[in-house]
């Protein structure tokens, strides 16, 4: 397999842990959690039959023709590796490539270059400056989820569902992603098992199981199967927990917390509340919520701000929003499951893993988030052989499925990187209960309002939530409507 990496040594990204919870983000609002039901997963992963073949014609056999991806580089990686090692997901990645080039008689040609949401805008360049002259580079191209939403903005993907062997009803393509993101049958990208980030980077609640013990903490997934792990649960549970460390007589980064996150990852809070910043419009289309500037919302912006101005919530506006949880001084920390693999395995913290906590009882189940860094896959419109980019797409979706995600997620995260028995149980839930938002989605071409009304309002305490985003509705249906013309718009 020809390895073309392009690592541009000089332009290192954001660590892996602070860009997964989004350089970018979005908020989104919900008044009635079975809306937001509408996009989570129905059906819990371990239910679905792992042998599940693809519909591609066994005698597909494209020469032996190089074919290329442009996607971006991170330190963990999904696209491609250089040789076997013994990780379990490393050698999973491996096989599923030489799988898929036996399978089609394929050369996998990869170029990766950076992309994060740092370096997203020159990536998307990159892409445009080529397909614009047309010279046919790229055959696929993958990269961080506002990056390859721009590229469909832009008119720069072909129509997957006018494409053959993409099959969309296929579990390795998950409905609440294609539904939220097909519009009057149109669809430009598409993600699932074929991105590992989307499951690397569910965000999550991980808990100091020592701490929980000092403070006789009840049993939390317990909580949690009975429905009961709520936002005012966390938050009493949290209450007693503050110390004062150094003995200054005020808050601050060193001291010990019931709960800790970063404000990048503050999104993550309103989506598990059943909030959206867009819904499915009566003509199929999608248009602002009224969720977004509900009650609920407000309720939830003036409830958050009021606990993080307490000592026992410390909301990170800096880079040092792991510390207190790798020192042991937060009983609580809302971050992404990648956590477990980058940090925590390297600690002798005796931890646990939970689903991001309801709105309250009466929502029936829980909901999460992917952060930003999961990669959208699309078809340049100057590729050269576009049967050919559906089927490798097709057929690396479905492999991965087979066994990257079985690698990563069944062995790594379940059991490898585990804290208890229970954490198999606890990632079901989680990754059961993942929402898709087309706002969220398109946050670089909605003016990032999606995520920064929400995000700014708790990073400033502002809990004005109403008024502010009476303010911002008129650019909001603006943009949306161009969003929609682009996605809906003629060859």
């Amino acid at each position: 397999m020809k390895q073309k990496l392009s690592f541009l040594l000089s332009l290192l990204m954001l660590s892996s842990v602070l860009s997964a919870c989004g350089g970018d983000g979005e908020t989104s609002v919900t008044t009635d959690a079975g809306t937001a039901a509408q996009t989570a997963e129905s059906t819990p992963v371990e239910t679905e039959p792992a042998y599940l073949p693809d519909d591609l014609p066994d005698d597909l056999d494209f020469g032996g023709e190089a074919l290329h991806i442009f996607g971006w580089e991170r330190d963990v990686p999904e696209f491609t590796v250089e040789e076997e090692s013994g990780d379990i997901v490393n050698d999973a990645i491996f096989q599923r490539n030489r799988t898929v080039e036996e399978r089609l008689n394929v050369d996998l040609t990869y170029t990766l270059a950076p992309g994060n949401s740092t370096y997203k805008n020159d990536w998307v360049n990159t892409v445009k400056n080529s397909t614009m002259a047309g010279d046919g580079a790229n055959d696929i191209v993958g990269g961080y989820s506002m990056a390859g939403a721009t590229l469909a903005y832009n008119r720069l993907l072909m129509d997957l569902k006018e494409q053959p062997y993409l099959d969309f009803t296929k579990p390795w393509w998950p409905a609440s992603l294609i539904n939220e993101a097909t519009c009057e049958d149109k669809l430009y990208f598409c993600s699932g098992d074929i991105s590992n980030y989307m499951i690397y980077y569910l965000n999550a609640v991980f808990f100091n199981k020592s701490l929980a013990q000092a403070y006789d903490v009840e049993d939390l997934y317990t909580l949690v199967r009975e429905g009961k792990w709520t936002l005012e649960k966390m938050a009493a549970l949290s209450a007693d927990a503050y110390h004062d460390l150094n003995g200054d007589g005020k808050k601050d980064p060193a001291d010990q917390f019931g709960l800790t996150m970063s404000s990048v990852c503050a999104d993550s809070l309103f989506f598990s509340s059943g909030l959206r910043t867009t819904e499915i419009g009566d003509d199929g289309l999608p248009v602002i919520s009224d969720m977004f500037g509900s009650e609920k919302a407000q309720s939830l912006v003036t409830w958050l701000n009021d606990l993080f101005k307490t000592n026992s919530a410390y909301l990170s506006l800096d880079n040092d929003y792991m510390l207190p949880f790798l020192e042991e001084r937060a009983m609580f920390f809302l971050v992404d499951v990648a956590f477990a693999g980058d940090k925590l395995r390297f600690t002798e913290i005796d931890y646990g893993i939970l689903p991001i906590p309801k709105y309250d009882e009466a929502q029936e189940d829980y909901y999460t988030i992917p952060s930003f860094t999961y990669t959208l896959y699309g078809i340049p419109v100057d590729a050269k052989n576009p049967d050919r980019s559906a089927a490798v797409l097709e057929c690396l979706g479905s492999e991965a499925y087979r066994t990257v995600s079985p690698a990563l997620f069944e062995t790594a995260l379940k059991v490898k990187y585990a804290g208890d028995d229970a954490t198999s149980e606890m990632y079901d839930i989680i990754r059961g209960g993942v929402v898709f938002d087309i706002g969220r989605i398109f946050n670089d071409s909605m003016s990032s309002l999606t995520y920064s009304l929400f995000r700014g309002a708790l990073q400033t305490g502002n809990s004005n939530w109403t008024s502010t985003f009476e303010q911002k509705r008129k650019s909001l249906d603006k943009h949306l409507a161009k969003v929609i013309d682009a996605l809906t718009a003629e060859e």
